[in-house]
């Protein structure tokens, strides 16, 4: 006998689902940071510049790049047959979209002195974009559609709020993908010499230590009042907390076993970070039965403060000295860490507006 949505989604009207197109634009803006980036160096190479277009294939081939440009392009073939509401006419729009998209990019490419404007990553871009369409296709349909509307009904708060919230909460993940950050932290810790600086207590390493273990507490504090306020019931936030932080740290271990030579597996570990991810559990203990909207406030101050903390820390990393403790090339290094680091700055922004836009709101909770 097949399941029939709850009473409660069924008296109601529900509003169509707004992820994808949410979804689509922010992963358009990341697919375009991490190509430009790091957006310096701009200059013309004297070159005809379609030239590139007509190369005979393979021109420029690696293993490593075309699989990750086949990979980088599925979200986005899937994201726009679900804007387009799948068909034979989505389908077929949204490959020429994403292939689109990846000419214009190469295209602006040949600009940037580390950068290789290759017809084989267009290839392989479509190809993803294709993969990403296939899938959704079978995503788009209508079992699929009112599965996802009952789930949604059933776990997550209503309102626009909370959908962008989910989706910037997917891009929370990426910030983990640095490994030479601590978990949940918002300083890094320097490598090679050291790096004067004027300290206001009498011990430098003591506030070193006090603005890093901060850190820590108050951007998980952050970031699980932020998870809480997306869901629909308050008695569910707690095990909504748990699996995101969970996968976010089983996110953050599999980079750096990825990433970094074995020896630095655990070296964004250390006591500071025990003692403030302690603290920032203790006061979740407190906080997760408040209301929303007073989540989201405080969720809200936690990331400002956290935020200010960034902003006080003295030290900066050092390229040079941090290369060593990777496995991967400089070239590699460089694209990767700068989506994960130009992500991490927006972040808690956008994360921030979130939260005051629950807070103004005014949404209640809706337990049952």
């Amino acid at each position: 006998m097949t399941s029939l949505p709850p009473i409660s989604y069924l008296a109601r009207r529900i509003t169509p689902t707004r992820m994808a197109p949410a979804f689509t634009l922010a992963y358009v803006l990341v697919l375009l940071i991490v190509s430009f980036y790091p957006f310096t160096d701009w200059h013309y190479s004297g070159q005809p510049v379609f030239a590139f277009y007509t190369f005979p294939l393979p021109y420029y081939f690696t293993l490593f790049d075309n699989a990750i440009n086949v990979l980088a392009y599925v979200p986005l073939g899937a994201g726009l047959v679900l804007c387009l509401r799948g068909g034979a006419r989505g389908f077929v729009l949204a490959v020429l979209a994403g292939s689109g998209l990846s000419a214009g990019v190469e295209f602006i490419q040949q600009f940037q002195p580390d950068r290789i404007a290759s017809n084989m990553d267009i290839l392989s871009n479509g190809c993803g974009a294709l993969l990403g369409a296939l899938a959704a296709s079978v995503l788009s349909g209508r079992r699929w559609q009112r599965y996802w509307l009952v789930y949604r009904h059933n776990r997550f708060a209503p309102g626009r709020w909370a959908e962008w919230g989910l989706v910037w909460l997917l891009f929370w993940f990426i910030t983990q993908f640095d490994p030479s950050q601590p978990f949940l932290g918002v300083v890094v810790e320097p490598a090679g010499l050291p790096q004067p600086f004027d300290s206001p207590l009498a011990d430098p390493e003591l506030f070193l230590r006090l603005l890093e273990g901060a850190g820590i507490m108050l951007n998980l504090l952050g970031v699980a009042l932020y998870v809480s306020v997306l869901v629909r019931h308050t008695w569910q936030g707690p095990q909504a907390m748990r699996r995101v932080l969970g996968l976010g740290l089983l996110v953050k271990l599999a980079f750096a076993g990825m990433l970094l030579k074995p020896a630095m597996f655990f070296a964004w570990l250390n006591g500071s970070v025990v003692v403030g991810a302690l603290a920032g559990t203790g006061l979740l203990l407190l906080l997760w039965r408040l209301q929303r909207r007073w989540r989201a406030l405080l969720g809200l101050l936690s990331l400002c403060a956290a935020t200010l903390v960034s902003w006080l820390w003295p030290l900066t990393p050092q390229l040079s000295a941090m290369l060593p403790l990777f496995r991967w090339q400089y070239g590699h290094l460089q694209h990767f860490n700068g989506l994960s680091a130009i992500i991490t700055d927006l972040w808690p922004y956008v994360a921030m507006l979130i939260l005051m836009g629950v807070w103004v709101s005014g949404s209640g909770d809706q337990d049952i």
